[in-house]
Protein backbone atom coordinates (compact mmCIF):
# COMPACT_ATOMS: atom_id res chain seq x y z
CA UNK A 1 0.00 0.00 0.00
CA UNK A 2 1.27 3.09 -1.21
CA UNK A 3 0.54 6.31 1.66
CA UNK A 4 1.24 9.99 1.06
CA UNK A 5 1.94 12.58 4.38
CA UNK A 6 -1.41 13.76 3.53
CA UNK A 7 -2.56 10.80 3.89
CA UNK A 8 -1.66 9.87 7.36
CA UNK A 9 -1.62 13.11 9.24
CA UNK A 10 -4.42 13.52 10.76
CA UNK A 11 -5.01 9.59 11.66
CA UNK A 12 -5.79 7.99 14.20
CA UNK A 13 -3.46 6.10 16.68
CA UNK A 14 -4.21 3.11 18.18
CA UNK A 15 -2.34 1.36 21.33
CA UNK A 16 -1.88 -1.76 21.46
CA UNK A 17 -4.45 -2.16 24.47
CA UNK A 18 -7.07 -0.17 22.40
CA UNK A 19 -7.19 3.23 23.29
CA UNK A 20 -6.88 6.13 21.45
CA UNK A 21 -3.93 7.91 21.75
CA UNK A 22 -3.99 10.56 19.71
CA UNK A 23 -3.45 11.86 15.65
CA UNK A 24 -0.34 11.69 13.60
CA UNK A 25 1.53 15.20 13.11
CA UNK A 26 4.27 14.88 11.19
CA UNK A 27 6.44 11.76 9.60
CA UNK A 28 10.51 11.59 9.69
CA UNK A 29 12.19 10.36 6.92
CA UNK A 30 15.60 9.09 7.28
CA UNK A 31 17.33 11.14 4.39
CA UNK A 32 20.26 8.11 3.51
CA UNK A 33 17.43 5.74 3.31
CA UNK A 34 14.16 7.03 1.86
CA UNK A 35 11.66 5.53 4.06
CA UNK A 36 10.01 6.82 7.30
CA UNK A 37 12.11 6.75 10.52
CA UNK A 38 9.43 7.84 13.17
CA UNK A 39 6.22 9.37 13.55
CA UNK A 40 4.90 12.31 15.68
CA UNK A 41 2.04 11.81 17.20
CA UNK A 42 -0.10 14.73 18.95
CA UNK A 43 -1.36 13.25 22.13
CA UNK A 44 -4.71 12.93 23.16
CA UNK A 45 -4.64 15.29 26.46
CA UNK A 46 -5.32 12.50 28.93
CA UNK A 47 -2.93 10.38 27.65
CA UNK A 48 -0.31 12.89 27.67
CA UNK A 49 -0.92 13.34 31.79
CA UNK A 50 -1.11 9.17 31.93
CA UNK A 51 2.35 9.30 30.32
CA UNK A 52 3.68 12.22 31.98
CA UNK A 53 4.70 14.18 28.72
CA UNK A 54 5.08 17.50 28.55
CA UNK A 55 2.04 19.99 27.80
CA UNK A 56 0.58 23.26 28.26
CA UNK A 57 -2.54 24.90 27.57
CA UNK A 58 -1.46 25.71 24.09
CA UNK A 59 0.16 23.01 23.56
CA UNK A 60 -0.52 19.45 23.05
CA UNK A 61 1.50 16.80 23.96
CA UNK A 62 3.53 15.14 21.28
CA UNK A 63 5.49 11.84 21.26
CA UNK A 64 7.74 10.58 18.71
CA UNK A 65 7.13 6.90 17.81
CA UNK A 66 10.07 4.82 16.10
CA UNK A 67 8.08 2.94 13.39
CA UNK A 68 9.76 -0.32 15.21
CA UNK A 69 6.71 0.21 17.68
CA UNK A 70 4.28 0.30 14.59
CA UNK A 71 2.03 -3.03 14.21
CA UNK A 72 -0.21 -1.86 11.06
CA UNK A 73 -1.21 0.99 9.30
CA UNK A 74 -5.26 1.00 8.06
CA UNK A 75 -7.92 3.54 9.14
CA UNK A 76 -5.95 4.03 12.18
CA UNK A 77 -2.61 3.27 12.83
CA UNK A 78 -1.91 0.43 15.50
CA UNK A 79 0.90 0.62 17.68
CA UNK A 80 2.28 -2.65 19.45
CA UNK A 81 3.14 -1.48 22.32
CA UNK A 82 0.29 -0.11 25.37
CA UNK A 83 -0.47 3.02 26.49
CA UNK A 84 2.06 2.91 29.34
CA UNK A 85 4.80 1.03 27.41
CA UNK A 86 5.22 4.32 25.66
CA UNK A 87 6.90 5.79 28.30
CA UNK A 88 10.40 4.54 26.95
CA UNK A 89 10.14 7.06 23.81
CA UNK A 90 9.43 9.92 26.13
CA UNK A 91 12.26 12.40 25.97
CA UNK A 92 14.54 11.72 29.05
CA UNK A 93 13.27 8.49 29.14
CA UNK A 94 16.32 6.91 31.19
CA UNK A 95 15.20 8.59 34.38
CA UNK A 96 12.42 7.07 36.25
CA UNK A 97 8.65 8.35 35.12
CA UNK A 98 6.46 10.37 37.00
CA UNK A 99 3.64 7.72 39.08
CA UNK A 100 0.03 9.24 38.31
Amino acid sequence: MRLSDDNLRGRTVISSDGLAIGEISTLFLDSEAWRVESLQVRLRKEIADRLGAERSVFHAGALEIPIRMIHSVGDAVVLSVEVDGLRQVLPGASEPAPAH
